[in-house]
């Protein structure tokens, strides 16, 4: 009786081993991830300026954040490193003004504009044994801004206004998580800082209004993830 239950312990361990080994990733795999990712700006905004005059040095504006589905795709190139792309449904952010300047002028909500940030990153896999696999990225991140729109207060206080924004260039780091289901399933949870630097510029019948703003976002992700 004992022999029987030795053995199968024994044979329970050795099939969690091939578990956890068929779990690890391995040259050509493809994983998906989809979920929700929250795009939180750690913004630092310059002075606004109209037609070259600053505003008052604690004129500014303020970055809101948003929600939308997530999507990453990741190829390994072996069974620790990857190239991984990062997608998503447009993100939608609220411009507030931040000061007494534009607050002067009645004008709290500035704009809205709609952005895209896809990202292409080299990860590296750590070689664990079990069901979580932590993993670290670095990449070069693309956000282009479009449907930027003035707010009725701001059309309001300085006539018909359009707004623009630069697209922007930068760096992107990250830390994740995958959590093993099975062979093909996993949930996932990561983390991103990325350099987001724009400069909006508003055209106005009293001029042109223009301000820095490094944007600089942490964004956070929960997926389910498949593995091919």
């Amino acid at each position: 009786m004992n022999v029987i239950k030795t053995l199968s312990f024994t044979a329970a361990i050795v099939a969690g081993v091939v578990s956890t080994q068929a779990m690890a990733y391995e040259a050509a795999d493809i994983i998906v991830r989809a979920g929700a990712t929250m795009v939180a700006p750690n913004d630092s905004s310059g002075e606004v300026t109209l037609n070259g005059v600053s505003l008052g040095a604690d004129s500014g504006v303020t970055v809101g954040d948003d929600t939308q589905l997530g999507l990453t795709v990741t190829y390994m190139l072996d069974k620790n490193w990857g190239i991984e792309l990062l997608a998503a449904t447009p993100f939608s952010h609220t411009i507030k003004s931040e000061g007494t300047a534009l607050a002067g002028l009645g004008i709290d909500e500035v704009a809205t504009a709609d952005q895209l940030p896809p990202t292409l990153s080299a990860v590296y896999h750590f070689d664990v044994k079990g069901a979580l696999q932590p993993y670290l990225g670095l990449g070069l991140n693309y956000t282009t801004f479009f449907n930027e729109d003035a707010s009725n207060e701001l059309d309001a206080a300085l006539g018909n206004a359009s707004v623009s924004l630069k697209d922007s260039w930068g760096l992107a780091a990250q830390v994740g998580l995958d959590f093993h289901l099975s062979d093909n399933w996993l949930l996932n949870g990561s983390v991103r800082y990325i350099d987001i630097e724009t400069e909006g510029t508003i055209t106005t019948s009293a001029g042109k209004v223009k301000v820095d703003v490094d944007i600089d976002p942490y964004v956070y992700t929960i997926a389910v993830g498949y593995k091919f």
